[in-house]
């Protein structure tokens, strides 16, 4: 009875459909291959042999099934009973169209052309893709090392607007390693799944499609072919003889009638490596196909491969692909800041073992007959040494515990801060004369202080969080303008998020200990004695130098705002006041030459016999500048993990 009860619920649920696309004269798989129901509402792929599975709501179990290949007649018939066997479809040659034509003026019209009409081809309203991604990196051998997969969902921009940028949710990730007897291996991809923004050259107007470059292109009209029964124009572009900016060289492919862009492949040039790879690639080719679905273009796939030899490490090899397998047309809302994937987020953090029905109930693409058999070599041994070492409670079998340092990191953050250092400096003239006894040496020196309403600093802070909102903060500071001088900072730092639910946005607050000399240099001069001490320091150097300066102690309690801008990324603005609680004058001396590690430095506290300190020619023991209170600074922070 239960199992009765259960089979109209399971059967409400989506059912898959398999099957195998081939050449109908040589009876070769088709890799790359479109395959939709419903005008394409969902979709998927063939793999590199040719077989695809699509899963099938209920709701579409009467539709009309439609693959098509650039090259190829399109291939469209009802679908089968479900479920069934695996469903063999072999697609026939459409022949070429066109043939060769050498005037690049004309062919450079059409182009134009194809700009002009991404308003009437391309979404004008936001669209959201439900879409399958996979990342690999292959070995020289070609066999990969690991593989990342994951259900994205993909918000796109109205066509309208030129953008590379949009918001990607990941809904299920995996991450396997597939190296042998080796340690875990580390992945640390950034942006990954947004190659379904990056890649999109027409919604991001790519150079070869952008009327600012067309004067570094040449283009020439191949031998034409058909797309889903349409009539298309094969465009190559390449660089112009002797042009050194074009960053790409390829071939698009537009339809006659529409005019619409329904793909292109091309690599990187040398110049285009040099700008825009910003991980020295030696090569890097993208391939990005189209689909139509209610009247528009939607991308449907992108394909990205680079190549690089690292300073460290085996060659890399990296292969990312993105396929749509669902189109939403409907006013889709942006998804909120805490459901988005942060472009510079490492894309999979997590480690899941090889299962075959771990994408049970989505559609996604087939990994090639290679790549399933090394996932199923690893889940074999995997479960061979579980028998020998089981698996540690509430963990994976294949994720290894952080160690006590990554748990360090994910505590950790460091950030840099720029402000205004609260000091008021009147207009002055400085005389100090120093003469040690029992030694040669006589100092005097003279110096000029302009007026400055607004002196700078700039700071370098770390922080460790002892709770999510509690952190111990160390930082250090320096003076800039006419004075210098280093500081340093310890105390505690409190954080609040006021928008829980949104983009982070926080409150501040803290109080420190802070410690901050302010110096004015008087100089260099020769040291007439190498056996000069001074306050217990030798000074043997030829060369010494002089300054005046003031050390304040002070607490620092201040308050303050932060926005987080990415997951590791947070602005933060803050004011503070200056506690005074003691300040001393002093005279420094530092060693000038000789080797910089050996260098010291000796300082004589104010007042003092042996010291005639003068502001604007009268005796005094006070130099003209004043430490005022509040302090104002603006900074960013960055968390490691």
């Amino acid at each position: 009875m239960l199992f009765l009860k259960m089979g109209p619920a399971l059967a409400q649920g989506p059912i898959l459909l398999r099957g195998r696309v081939v050449d109908a004269e040589t009876h070769q798989p088709i890799p790359n291959a479109q395959v939709g129901v419903a005008d394409n509402r969902i979709g998927t792929s063939t793999n590199e042999d040719g077989r695809f599975a699509l899963s099938i709501p209920p709701a579409l179990l009467g539709e009309q099934l439609e693959v098509a290949l650039l090259g190829y007649r399109k291939y469209a018939r009802a679908l089968p009973p479900l479920p069934g066997p695996e469903l063999r479809i072999e697609l026939k040659i459409a022949p070429a169209a066109l043939g060769e034509v050498q005037v690049t003026g004309s062919v450079l019209g059409i182009v134009r052309e194809a700009v002009a009409r991404i308003p009437r081809n391309y979404p004008t309203r936001p669209t959201q893709l439900t879409g399958f991604y996979r990342e690999s990196d292959n070995d020289p051998a070609g066999q990969p090392r690991y593989l990342a997969e994951g259900l994205v969902l993909a918000f796109k921009e109205s066509y309208l607007r030129r953008t590379a940028d949009g918001e990607i949710q990941i809904k299920q990730s995996r991450k396997v390693d597939l190296r042998r007897d080796r340690t875990p291996i580390r992945i640390d991809w950034a942006g990954g799944p947004f190659i379904a923004h990056m890649g999109d050259f027409v919604h991001r107007r790519s150079e070869f499609i952008d009327a600012a470059h067309f004067k570094d292109y040449d283009y020439r009209l191949a031998p034409g072919s058909t797309f889903q029964d349409r009539a298309v124009y094969v465009i190559t572009f390449g660089p112009k003889a002797g042009n050194r900016r074009a960053a790409f060289e390829g071939r698009m492919y537009i339809e006659q009638d529409s005019y619409a862009f329904l793909g292109a492949e091309w690599h990187y040039t040398p110049a285009g490596l040099r700008r825009g790879a910003r991980d020295v690639a030696d090569s890097r080719s993208l391939r990005v196909a189209y689909q139509p679905y209610a009247g528009r273009w939607h991308l449907k796939t992108v394909w990205w491969q680079t190549e690089a030899k690292l300073p460290v490490g085996p060659p890399l090899k990296f292969f990312g692909e993105f396929l749509t397998t669902a189109i939403d047309t409907a006013q889709t809302a942006r998804p909120g800041y805490l459901e988005r994937a942060q472009l510079y987020d490492v894309f999979l953090r997590n480690k899941v073992v090889y299962d075959s029905a771990f994408w049970q109930g989505h559609t996604t693409l087939l990994p090639a007959a290679a790549l399933q058999k090394s996932l199923f070599d690893q889940q074999r041994q995997q479960q061979a040494n579980s028998l020998f070492k089981p698996a540690e409670a509430g963990t994976h079998p294949q994720e290894k515990k952080p160690s006590a340092f990554d748990r360090f990191l994910r505590r950790f953050s460091y950030g840099t801060h720029a402000g205004a250092w609260p000091l008021a400096v009147p207009a002055a003239g400085l005389a100090v004369a120093y003469a040690p006894a029992g030694y040669g040496l006589q100092v005097q020196r003279a110096a000029s202080v302009r007026a400055q309403d607004l002196t700078l600093f700039t700071q370098f802070e770390y922080e460790y969080a002892l709770t999510r909102e509690l952190a111990a903060r160390l930082a250090t500071q320096r003076l800039h303008r006419q004075f210098g001088g280093d500081g340093w900072e310890a105390g505690l730092s409190y954080q609040h998020n006021f928008t829980p639910r949104h983009r982070p946005f926080y409150g501040r607050a803290g109080l420190g200990y802070i410690r901050q000399t302010v110096d004015l240099p008087l100089g260099r001069f020769d040291n007439p004695d190498a056996g000069l001490r001074v306050a217990g320091t030798h000074l043997g150097a030829d060369e010494l130098s002089a300054r005046l300066q003031t050390v304040i102690d002070a607490l620092r309690p201040s308050l303050g705002l932060g926005l987080e801008l990415s997951h590791r990324f947070e602005l933060v603005a803050d004011a503070s006041y200056l506690v005074p609680l003691r300040s001393k004058t002093q005279l420094q001396l530092d060693e000038e030459s000789g080797f910089f590690l050996f260098r010291s430095s000796a300082t004589v506290d104010l007042p003092r016999a042996d010291v005639d300190l003068r502001v604007n020619d009268q005796p005094t023991t006070r130099l003209p500048w004043q430490q005022q209170h509040w302090l104002l600074s603006i900074g960013l922070r960055y968390r490691v993990r």
